[in-house]
C-alpha cells in the first residue's frame, strides 16, 4: 500500500448521502490510521457536522458553482496538502474541477461512478448495490487492499458532543425530495393522534426547514390539525445530530433525516415507497425495520425504481406508500414505545 498522507474523500451531493459517505470515512480511517482525513461536503451541509465526531479529522465546505469556487477549493488543498482525492458518486462539474485540481498539483485523482460498471452501464433491472457498498467498492478499488469491505461492516457514525439523557420524544420525518416518496401527511396526523390515545408521556417533533416547500408543508399540517402532542420545530443543522440522539427514536420517509437518525444510533422506522429499500436502506434492518411492498408493476415499469415526482396512477394512486395506515404502522412501533418507557421506569 503506497503512503498516503492528507486524503480528501468527496461526496457533493445531498443531506443524506453526505451522512451515508460517513461509511466510507470510516473504512479509509481503517486503511489508513495515521492519514489525515479530510472529508468534502457541499458547503450548506457541512454545518451538520459542525458538533460531532467522526472518523474524519475535519470537515471541508465544498463549493464548485463558480470559478471562483473553483481556485478557493485549489488553494485550500494546496495548503492542506492533499496527495490524494477521491470522489464518491462521482458528479460531472466534481470529476473536471478535481481533475484539473489534481493535475495542477500533482496528486492522485480517483472517482466511483455509481452508475458504471465493468464493460459499460448498469442494466435498469440488473441488482442493485446498496449505496453505501457502492462508496466502499470505490474506495477499496484505489486505496483498498485484502478483502472488499462489507457494508454492514461500516455503518456511518456521529458521535455527540455533550449528549444528554434521552427524552420521550418521537421524531417524525415527514420531508421527502419528491411527492412519491412522502407517506400522506394526514397519516402523520393520524399516527401522533394514535400516539396520543395509546402513548400519553411522548412528544411528537416534526423538524422542518424554512425552506419554501417545509413552509408550504408546515401550512398544510397546520391546516389539518395538530394534535396537542405534537408539534413542528425548526432545529439548525448544526443541533440536529444531538437532537435526534437524545430522542426515543425516529419513524418517517426515507430522507436525510433517517440517515441521521441512523448515524447517531437511533432507532429508526423507515417508509420506503417509489425507491428500492435495498438500495437506500444499508442498515441492519432488526434495528432499522422498515415498510416496503415488494414486486409492485408500477414502480418498475421503466427502472428498478419509480422516477416519478408526482404520481400519475389513478385508480392506484400512490398505492406504494398507502397501503402502509396509520394503524398498521402504529402496531409496528408499538413494542418499541413500551420498551423505552419501560427502560425510563428502571
Amino acid at each position: 500500500m503506497r503512503k498516503i498522507s492528507n486524503i480528501l474523500l468527496v461526496k457533493n451531493r445531498a443531506l443524506g448521502d453526505s451522512v451515508m459517505g460517513l461509511s466510507s470515512v470510516a473504512y479509509a480511517r481503517a486503511l489508513y490510521p495515521k492519514a489525515n482525513i479530510i472529508y468534502a461536503v457541499p458547503q450548506w451541509v457541512a454545518p451538520l457536522y459542525k458538533n460531532v465526531e467522526t472518523a474524519a479529522d475535519s470537515i471541508y465546505p465544498l463549493s464548485l458553482k463558480s470559478f471562483k469556487d473553483f481556485f478557493k477549493t485549489y488553494r485550500d488543498l494546496r495548503k492542506l496538502k492533499v496527495d490524494h482525492i477521491h470522489e464518491m458518486h462521482q458528479s460531472g462539474r466534481g470529476a473536471k474541477a478535481f481533475k484539473l485540481i489534481a493535475f495542477f498539483m500533482g496528486i492522485k485523482y480517483t472517482a466511483h461512478n455509481h452508475h458504471l460498471k465493468e464493460g459499460g452501464r448498469v442494466h435498469d433491472q440488473g441488482v442493485i448495490k446498496p449505496l453505501i457498498q457502492r462508496d466502499l467498492d470505490g474506495v477499496y478499488s484505489f486505496l483498498g487492499e485484502k478483502e472488499v469491505p462489507k457494508f454492514l461492516d461500516y455503518p456511518p457514525k456521529m458521535n455527540i458532543l455533550n449528549s444528554n439523557a434521552k427524552k420521550a420524544r418521537i421524531i417524525f420525518g415527514v420531508v421527502a425530495t419528491r411527492l412519491t416518496k412522502m407517506w400522506p401527511l394526514e397519516n402523520y396526523i393520524s399516527l401522533a393522534k394514535l400516539m396520543a390515545l395509546a402513548f400519553p408521556e411522548f412528544e411528537v417533533v416534526i423538524p422542518l426547514s424554512k425552506s419554501v416547500d417545509d413552509e408550504r408543508i408546515k401550512n398544510e399540517l397546520e391546516a389539518l390539525g395538530l394534535p396537542s402532542n405534537t408539534s413542528i420545530v425548526h432545529i439548525p443543522l448544526a443541533e440536529l445530530p444531538k437532537f435526534f440522539q437524545e430522542s426515543a427514536f425516529y419513524i418517517g420517509n426515507d430522507t436525510g433525516l433517517k440517515h441521521i437518525a441512523v448515524a447517531v444510533d437511533l432507532k429508526s422506522f423507515t417508509l420506503f415507497g417509489p425507491e428500492p429499500a435495498n438500495e437506500w436502506h444499508p442498515y441492519d434492518s432488526k434495528k432499522h425495520p422498515y415498510f416496503y411492498v415488494e414486486e409492485l408493476a408500477c414502480r418498475t415499469r421503466v427502472h428498478h425504481y419509480c422516477g416519478l415526482s408526482v404520481c400519475d396512477l389513478k385508480d392506484e394512486y400512490m398505492q406504494c406508500l398507502k397501503l402502509f395506515t396509520p394503524e398498521k404502522v402504529m402496531e409496528a412501533i408499538t413494542t418499541t414505545c413500551k420498551d423505552f418507557l419501560h427502560s425510563r421506569d428502571l
